[in-house]
């Protein structure tokens, strides 16, 4: 390599696994004031540098809010190692309570541009813009990686403590093949999660709006009729607003909740609110069943009449996911004279012992359970 000129000239481009690691709360941390945030960064830094080194990676630069590494590509399950020990080593220090940070990684394959910067060796091209739109698209603890990488990787040499504790391997770390919008890029970034932890992390927030304004071509199957099955009954033990997701307890076990499986019309919930929803197998073994269709209890939504009888009615409730099930309407005496079918209502969700109820606000009309 010569001068920055004559390697930009004269391209020279390498085959490389990227990672690109960005503390999600760089930010917020910095506010905490010197005394807070350069000791965590510092102690960030570190932990990265380290894993890195470990796996047999090269640390490419520092960056305001985290880390860029290389690693040869026939090292590929090793940097998914490093991810992993990053994300291991931040969680047991915010267990031990020691230092407080979070950080998300994005791990790209394929060919770079190499150059000297007269201090360092470093890269650029498509493939550290994708590993990078990756680790910005990313929650907090979580690790996505490109189809290359994946390609690349030996996926039985990927390990992870929680997944040696449930005897998890190889192609079981990776999550089914997901797509992001990306500017500047002719098409959607493909990825896989890859699940180091109990739970995935998924998008942030922000990225879920953006998908959401993306058209996206229908590959999937017509959704498949609801199908009337039995309420379960829990409560909110844990729910984390930024990850999108927490866990109901019920008399019978766990079940783990995802926004994109609350039902249509509900945005929030908050722990210790009375859930009724729909259980659904786990997504492999070692993890909860999950919550699907779930409805709160005292949460109020607009809902459309798809049935009529003497005192009450029927909505055809689902969540996002085309999960769901018949919603029981209270709809006071007379209600095939008061009301019409497909017109909305706004109700309140209450409970009976068949399950949730959703209670029409009408004032002046009597309701059935009046």
């Amino acid at each position: 390599m010569g001068t920055l000129r004559e390697d930009f000239n004269n391209p020279q481009r390498v085959p490389k696994v990227v990672m690109h690691v960005t503390l999600t709360d760089a930010t917020s941390m910095k506010a905490l004031g010197d005394a807070n945030w350069l000791p965590t960064m510092a102690w960030f830094f570190e932990q990265v540098g380290d894993a890195v080194t470990q796996q047999g990676g090269t640390i490419c630069k520092y960056l305001n809010d985290g880390v860029e590494a290389t690693f040869p590509v026939d090292l590929a399950a090793e940097a998914i190692n490093s991810g992993i020990q990053v994300q291991e080593r931040i969680v047991e220090a915010q267990r031990d309570n020691t230092y407080r940070c979070n950080c998300s990684i994005g791990i790209a394959t394929g060919r770079v541009v190499e150059f000297n910067s007269g201090a360092y060796t470093d890269y650029v091209g498509a493939v550290v813009d994708r590993s990078a739109r990756l680790a910005y698209a990313a929650n907090a603890g979580a690790i996505f990686v490109d189809e290359a990488t994946v390609g690349a990787s030996n996926m039985m040499r990927v390990f992870s403590n929680y997944g040696n504790v449930i005897n998890r391997e190889g192609g079981q770390y990776l999550s089914p093949l997901e797509e992001l919008p990306a500017a500047g890029f002719p098409e959607r970034i493909s990825y896989h999660e890859i699940l180091w932890a109990a739970q995935p992390f998924s998008v942030r927030a922000s990225e879920v709006t953006k998908i959401g304004d993306m058209p996206i071509p229908d590959r999937s199957p017509a959704p498949k009729p609801l199908q009337r099955r039995e309420w379960l009954r829990g409560t909110v033990s844990r729910w984390d607003d930024e990850r999108g997701n927490g866990f109901l307890s019920t008399s019978t076990g766990t079940y783990f909740l995802h926004r994109s499986h609350l039902a249509a019309g509900i945005s929030r919930i908050d722990v210790g609110t009375t859930v009724f929803f729909l259980g659904e197998e786990a997504h492999g073994a070692g993890r909860h069943p999950r919550a699907v269709c779930a409805l709160p209890v005292g949460a109020e939504l607009s809902v459309r009449i798809d049935k009529i009888r003497t005192a009450f009615g029927f909505h055809r409730l689902a969540d996002s996911r085309n999960f769901g099930r018949e919603l029981f309407l209270d709809l006071g005496r007379g209600a095939e004279s008061r009301f019409q079918l497909g017109q909305q209502v706004r109700v309140r969700v209450t409970e009976n012992q068949e399950g949730p109820v959703g209670a029409v606000i009408v004032p002046e009309q009597q309701a059935l359970s009046a």
